[in-house]
Parts: C-alpha cells; sequence; structure tokens
C-alpha cells in the first residue's frame, strides 16, 4: 500500500510540475494554442485543415486551429463510432488583462510607457509592482495583399512593470481608491537613455526579437502578460497559486485527459475557444457556428447520414468546464447560504435557474454519476440570490447545437486576479473526471 501511494503522488507531482510547464507557455490565447499543439504532435495527433479535404479513420487522433487562439482536438474510437455520441469537453483560452493600442509610446521625463486598453475584467490593484511581459503576434509583408504573413512572439522575460503611487502621495490608497485605466494602469517599459529615439520604441524591440526588418511589419496584436509562475502554497502545500488559472486550468485538464484515454466506441473531443472573457461574440468564441461546422464536417468525413449525425448530436454530452466562485474564509457571506464549493472538496457543479449555466436536472445527474465513478468528490454552486454571477460556454453552445451540457469547474478564489488560486487536490481530481467521463463504454 506505501508503495502505491508513493507512485500516485509521483504522477500527482508530475502533473503540477508539467501545469506550470505549460503555464508558463501558455501566456495568451494564442501562445495557449500554440502550447497545446505542441502537446498534441508529440502525441502523434494529425492536423487537420479546414480548407483541405479530410480522411478520418477509426482509432484516429486529429486537431485542428481555424483561427490562431481556437484548437479542436478528437480521438475516434476504433470501434462503433458513427451513431455513438460525441463526449466533449470545452474551455476557454482568453484571460482577463491589457492589450496594447497602436502607436503606444508615451515619455515622461526618459521614462517610456505603453497605451493599454482593458480586455475583460481583470482586478486592476493586482497588475500593480508586478513583473509583466508582452507576448502575441505581429502581421508583416507578404506576396499575398490579403493574406500577410502571421508570426507569433513571446519575449518570456519580464521587460514591463506597473508601479504603484507611493501611500504618501496617496494617502488615501487604503480606502478604495477608484483606478482609471487610461491614466494608472500604463506600464513602465523602459528608462530613455540620453538622445534616445522614442517613436516605434516597442516596434524596433518586436522587430529585432523576430529578425524581421522594421518597416516590413504592418500591425501588432499584443498583449501584456503576468510573467511569475506557478507555486503551490500552504503549510501542506495545498493550495495552487498561479496566474491565468481561468480557464487554463481546465484546458489543461482537458488536454491531458484526451492523449491519457483509451477509447473503444465514439469520439472523444475537446474544444478550446476564445474570447470568453468579453462574451465569446467572435468567429473563434462560443457564440458563432464554427463548432457545428466542425462537427458537421467530421460527419461529412465519416460518410454518416444525415439521421446519424442528429441521433450523435442527441446523444453527445458536453462538460463546460470553467472556474467556479470558492468560498472566501472572509467573505463567507458573498456565497448562497446554502451552496458554498469549498477547495480541495470536490469539482463544483454550476447551476442557474436564469440557465447562465447550461446543467440540467438530467446533466447534472449524469456528471454527479460520473465524479462517482471516478471516485472523487463534488460540490455545487449556485449564485447568491442578491448578487448577479457571470456566465459561460454551456449555454452559447446549446444555441447550435442541441446537445447535453453540464457546466462545472473547479471553486477558486480571486478570480480574475494576476494570480488565482485553487486547490491541489481538485486540480488533480478534475484530471481523474475527465479521464473517466473520455474512458465511457456506453
Amino acid at each position: 500500500m506505501g508503495i502505491m501511494r508513493k507512485m500516485v503522488n509521483m504522477v500527482n507531482m508530475d502533473y503540477i510540475s508539467d501545469f506550470f510547464g505549460f503555464m508558463k507557455k501558455a501566456t495568451t490565447a494564442v501562445q495557449t494554442v500554440d502550447a497545446i499543439r505542441e502537446r498534441l504532435d508529440a502525441e502523434g495527433f494529425l492536423e487537420l485543415n479546414m480548407n483541405e479535404p479530410w480522411t478520418l479513420n477509426a482509432s484516429g487522433k486529429y486537431y485542428l486551429t481555424p483561427y490562431p487562439s481556437m484548437l479542436l482536438g478528437f480521438t475516434i474510437g476504433s470501434g462503433q463510432y458513427l451513431t455513438t455520441g460525441v463526449k466533449m469537453i470545452v474551455a476557454h483560452t482568453d484571460n482577463p488583462g491589457f492589450r496594447i493600442k497602436p502607436s503606444p509610446e508615451m515619455n515622461s521625463e526618459g521614462m517610456l510607457t505603453l497605451n493599454v486598453e482593458r480586455y475583460g475584467g481583470p482586478i486592476l490593484n493586482t497588475w500593480f509592482d508586478r513583473p509583466l511581459s508582452i507576448a502575441g503576434r505581429i502581421a508583416v509583408k507578404s506576396d499575398e495583399v490579403l493574406k500577410p504573413k502571421v508570426i507569433h512572439l513571446d519575449f518570456q522575460k519580464p521587460i514591463l512593470t506597473i508601479p504603484n503611487l507611493a501611500i504618501h502621495m496617496n494617502r488615501e490608497v487604503n480606502k478604495g481608491v477608484e483606478i482609471k485605466v487610461q491614466k494608472e494602469m500604463q506600464p513602465l517599459l523602459t528608462q530613455l537613455i540620453e538622445d534616445e529615439i522614442k517613436d516605434n520604441y516597442l516596434l524596433d524591440l518586436v522587430a529585432e526579437e523576430v529578425g524581421v526588418d522594421r518597416e516590413n511589419i504592418l500591425d501588432m496584436d499584443l498583449s501584456i502578460y503576468c510573467s511569475e509562475e506557478g507555486m503551490l502554497v500552504g503549510v501542506r502545500e495545498e493550495f495552487i497559486s498561479c496566474p491565468r488559472i481561468d480557464d487554463l486550468s481546465m484546458v489543461y485538464a482537458a488536454m491531458e485527459a484526451l492523449v491519457g484515454s483509451k477509447h473503444k466506441n465514439g469520439i472523444n473531443m475537446v474544444a478550446f475557444m476564445d474570447n470568453e472573457e468579453i462574451g465569446s461574440m467572435t468567429k473563434q468564441g462560443a457564440d458563432s457556428l464554427m463548432l457545428r461546422t466542425i462537427l458537421e464536417r467530421i460527419h461529412i468525413s465519416t460518410a454518416k447520414t444525415e439521421q446519424q449525425f442528429t441521433r450523435q448530436l442527441m446523444d453527445t454530452f458536453v462538460i463546460s468546464a470553467d472556474g467556479a466562485h470558492g468560498l472566501h474564509p472572509n467573505y463567507g457571506e458573498m456565497n448562497d447560504i446554502t451552496n458554498k464549493p469549498v477547495m480541495n472538496k470536490g469539482m463544483t457543479i454550476k447551476i442557474s435557474g436564469n440557465r447562465s449555466y447550461a446543467s440540467e436536472v438530467e446533466t447534472i445527474a449524469a456528471f454527479q454519476q460520473l465524479c462517482d465513478k471516478a471516485g472523487v468528490k463534488y460540490q455545487k454552486f449556485v449564485n447568491h440570490s442578491d448578487q448577479p454571477g457571470g456566465t459561460t460556454l454551456g449555454p452559447l453552445l446549446s444555441k447550435y447545437i442541441p446537445v447535453h451540457v453540464v457546466d462545472a469547474g473547479l471553486p477558486m478564489l480571486a478570480m480574475h486576479s494576476t494570480r488565482e488560486l485553487m486547490g491541489k487536490k481538485d486540480f488533480l481530481d478534475s484530471i481523474e473526471i475527465f479521464k473517466t467521463f473520455f474512458q465511457l463504454e456506453e
């Protein structure tokens, strides 16, 4: 028993270490997709192209990236897969933060800051005094007018910070002072040397980083991210503190479950969508036809009839995996009075009477049975009746595909902070739940 427990602990620590390594690469939505592609390539997945015909086979492993920040991967069983429903996990690749505006350089007494705009709903004060970096993509000139060359880049080192104003100059700071993004959230990039040219400073840095001529860069889509690494915290190292846990913890868990599961029947699938933090209303977001379009392509490529496709959709089960609000020890009154998910006490089923979550009685019960089969605990989350909650991917997906959906996720604290907190046991349990889900043979 002691040897078995030691082996389990070693596997668990491998997951934790690998997760932290993944998170160092998954700095923006585009870089997250690049990190997933690297993992799937290493596992022998074949990349598909939406502009080319597909030939799909039993026991095949495939993925496609219709857009740079969206990825869909799937495996086909070796047995019956024409009429068996799809088992799917969906999560999102984006995180709240800041995007760099065009012509961003601003000079104040030789200190060069960048003009940024808010993306989504970050907790602003958590971005002060952190080591920050830049990642994203740039478009450069090409021979095809409508198809510029796109290059992904990530500086992967702390080149920015947003310094706080000293308390001596802001005596009310601890009384809840409003933060203005346009004035106070402009990150400091460098201190200019005397006579140094400030115009297009960032453009020159980017050109040098990717090895292209500055004159060939047409546009840049760059975001700021926290460059701190993840770590275990707590006396027993029972918590995980890391940037971008929402929702990359679920992206990682779903990815690992897909590559680590064996199944005979059906199709296992992960769908990682972008722009959830700003409403998902983009072509690469959940509030679009792209996922249905891909399912139809799979249907055509596996020679299904329309009747088989409809039957498959009706038998498909989707886990919409996103963060859940755990009980905060200092703000217990903010949770519902009888449904209070606690970190490390089970993955959380998210329920809403106004259907801001897609969970229904059948899918809630099914997920409970799934957790029982995986040997892990579960909890339930409902918003405090006087606190309106957010929404996630589940209700949006069900607008376009008539599938069974349950919204679930890890209870966490400090959601949308620069660093978020989740339970280590919950995170490891989520991988086990997702593996069990993908290995169901019913």
